[in-house]
């Protein structure tokens, strides 16, 4: 009776490690371009907060409209956002305040974070669904949105 003790006992500990291993892999951040429609409904309609890799802060609002405000601690302007493809977020600005702009991939890194890398910089492969991680290739912007607790500072792994 004790063996078949042992044995349940073992199988029980190989079903909870199976089921952990499940739930980790279930909260690791993808490495996933979000895509259009995520996108829409994380940053449409929002306001953004964050900063680039210098730790420049920022905080952008995106209409419904198609337009946006921008601010940071020098500059203000408005211009315009829309997509271009399924997975690439542009934002350009008006004339006038020293605001170029460009488009963006972004990955959802927590509930509420997202990080920015410029669409180009993959040349073609820019459409491809799943992130490189390559560490030479960093986001150039971290943001979540203001209405919610920043999710930025929680581990990703």
């Amino acid at each position: 009776m004790q063996t078949f003790s042992v044995k349940l006992n073992t199988a029980l500990l190989a079903i909870a490690a199976m089921l952990c291993a499940g739930a980790a892999a279930a909260a690791a951040p993808s490495r996933t371009w979000m895509t259009e429609e995520a996108m829409r409904a994380a940053f449409i309609g929002k306001t953004l907060s964050g900063h680039y890799v210098d730790g420049l802060a920022w905080t952008e609002s995106y209409g419904e409209d198609g337009r946006l405000d921008y601010s940071e601690a020098l500059r203000r302007g408005r211009g315009s956002w829309h997509f271009q493809g399924p997975r690439i977020f542009c934002t350009f600005y008006d004339p006038g305040h020293g605001l170029n702009g460009g488009c963006w991939n972004a990955l959802q890194v927590s509930r509420n974070c997202y990080e920015f890398f410029p669409a180009d910089w993959l040349g073609p492969e820019t459409s491809s669904e799943t992130a490189p991680s390559d560490p030479l290739r960093p986001w150039v912007a971290r943001a979540w949105r203001q209405s919610e607790p920043s999710t930025c500072d929680e581990p990703t792994a």
